[in-house]
């Protein structure tokens, strides 16, 4: 995997995320709705939180379950 194909599942991922950009996104539902594996949403998540365009999660609930989510991050500035 190059740095061109990372860069265009990034872009993939990044306007999944802006469909509904208040939505927090489960990362097995990406992988599922883009076809990428974990190492190509692996990453394309760091090239985007490398960018600081997203925000990246880890829910615990006392289980053995982790849920890892996405979301974007609204830059402002002044």
């Amino acid at each position: 995997m190059d740095k061109h194909i990372i860069g265009e599942n990034a872009g993939r991922v990044w306007r999944l995320l802006s469909s509904d950009d208040q939505r927090r996104w489960e990362y097995s539902e990406i992988k599922d709705i883009l076809g990428l594996n974990d190492a190509e949403l692996g990453s394309a998540i760091g090239w985007l939180a490398r960018e600081d365009k997203i925000q990246f999660e880890l829910e615990h609930h006392n289980s053995k379950d982790e849920k890892a989510y996405l979301y974007l991050m609204l830059n402002v500035y002044f």
